[in-house]
């Protein structure tokens, strides 16, 4: 967008001044010391996240057995000389909820157990077998309902905790084996409380474990991080405030949203972003999806120049039948706020075109203007040299005090293009879909090595995961 506005004002330019002034630009030189723009308020942003949890679900339910069996199962299992037993229990598919952070496991089991006792003496077999069973023959595998919750918390520390127990066992019928004359129901339920609670203990000691990952450890102590943005530059969210919104699920649909406040900076630099700060520690939020924040970008001019001849260089304009064949652009600024851009060119005329002033920023209107602009025009051109100074008061007449560029008008231009940023593609399963209000520009201060520019960004955005079925087992 900036190179597109640059290269309108170069060629009107050099259009006007074809035949114009020869006088060199103002050199920008006694440069004072540097100075800054104020500091930025605090940004806030918070992102929603939608994940579509179903495939993950069928994940889980295929993943985990749906039928457990006794050791030797059809055969019997003899646990001692006096002892012996087989059972089978199957479940149902998974029921899987969570609110507020509170996951809950619903399944109901049926199952089917036989039993047999005999008398020992001297670790010896000294009786028949006396064998009792339910949910065999034509008997209905019996019925227990199971409810397994986990309390998810996010820890200041950035780590995960989880406490997860066996919530619900309740048995809606009763094992009573009639020729051994007892009711099992409560050993049955016994024994299937102490199974699901040691799973409980393995699951919750198997988070700690991921807690105390080599990799988690490491982006913990990173601390604030430096990424880079295509080949714009790089970017620090130099984070203050870490935010995390409690855990729910809809249906089939994961919702919690991630924010954060702090300062976020850009520059061409990365060097220069660098802090290494810690991260903060991670708090609550709400899961309204807001974009509020300030963003702080320093370009240094070679990087900057680099960008405009990647978009202008070679490349013809027409003004009223002249073409003009850009060659090189360089810009370069002082520390008391000046600009200066030198332009050679091609094409109708040759030669190097030459442009100072001081911008100045109306944050209110969104205009940026150069009431002091001064021009020159070095060319071999006789023509141009013969009218040298004929057309320099119209020049200056046609720039001086006038918009040099209408930011706010631009913005509302290539609203489309910038939204589309907001809804694209991220990973191979995650998408954003978010929708610009409004981008100002509050800041613009010419430097002698690099320029330095503030902006005030507002909109929406929601992040959207469908991971498919094989996420396990894809490339990261």
């Amino acid at each position: 967008m900036k190179s597109l506005s640059l290269a309108v004002l170069i060629v009107t330019v050099l259009f006007l001044g074809a035949c114009g002034s020869s006088k060199k630009a103002t050199s920008l030189v006694n440069e004072p010391a540097a100075r800054l723009l104020p500091a930025l308020p605090v940004s806030q942003i918070n992102i929603p996240i939608k994940v579509y949890m179903k495939p993950l679900l069928s994940l889980m339910d295929s993943m985990t057995a749906k039928e457990f069996t006794s050791e030797k199962w059809p055969n019997y299992f003899q646990s001692g000389c006096d002892f012996r037993y087989k059972y089978r229990f199957v479940r149902s598919p998974f029921s899987f909820s969570v609110v507020n952070n509170k996951v809950n496991i619903a399944f109901r089991g049926n199952y089917q157990i036989a039993g047999s006792k005999c008398v020992c003496a001297f670790d010896k077999q000294v009786s028949p077998w006396v064998s009792g069973s339910c949910g065999f023959g034509d008997e209905a595998l019996r019925r227990v309902d199971l409810n397994i919750s986990s309390m998810l918390n996010l820890l200041p520390n950035h780590q995960v905790s989880t406490v997860t127990r066996l919530e619900t066992l309740k048995p809606i019928d009763k094992c009573q084996v009639t020729v051994l004359q007892n009711d099992m129901t409560k050993d049955i339920m016994d024994s299937i409380k102490a199974s699901v609670e040691t799973y409980c203990t393995t699951f919750d000691q198997f988070v700690q474990a991921v807690n105390n990952n080599d990799f988690l450890k490491q982006w913990r102590g990173g601390g604030s991080r430096v990424m880079p943005v295509s080949k714009y530059g790089y970017l620090n969210l130099n984070p203050t405030a870490l935010r995390v919104s409690k855990f729910n699920v809809s249906r089939d649909t994961l919702y919690f949203a991630l924010g954060f406040h702090g300062s976020p900076k850009f520059s061409s630099d990365s060097l220069r972003l660098v802090t290494r700060a810690p991260l903060p520690p991670i708090s609550g939020t709400d899961n309204v999806g807001a974009i509020s924040t300030y963003l702080d970008a320093v370009y240094e001019y070679k990087f900057f120049n680099k960008l405009l001849n990647d978009s202008l260089a070679n490349k013809p304009f027409e003004v009223e039948g002249r073409t003009f064949v850009i060659k090189d652009v360089n810009i370069r600024g002082s520390n008391d706020g000046k600009i200066a851009v030198d332009v050679s060119f091609t094409g109708n005329r040759k030669g190097v075109l030459h442009l100072s002033g001081t911008p100045v920023l109306d944050t209110a209107r969104q205009y940026l203007s150069m009431d002091d602009l001064d021009f020159a025009l070095d060319t071999k051109d006789i023509l141009v040299n013969i009218a040298k100074g004929m057309f320099r008061r119209k020049i200056i007449k046609e720039l001086q005090g006038k918009s040099v560029l209408d930011i706010a008008a631009l913005i509302q231009k290539n609203k489309a293009v910038i939204e589309a940023r907001l809804n694209q593609p991220v990973t191979e399963w995650m998408s954003t879909t978010g929708k610009l209000e409004s981008i100002k520009i509050v800041g613009l201060l010419p430097q002698k090595d690099y320029i330095q520019v503030q902006a005030f960004i507002k909109g929406q955005m929601v992040l959207i995961g469908r991971p498919p079925a094989n996420l396990l087992s894809m490339k990261h």
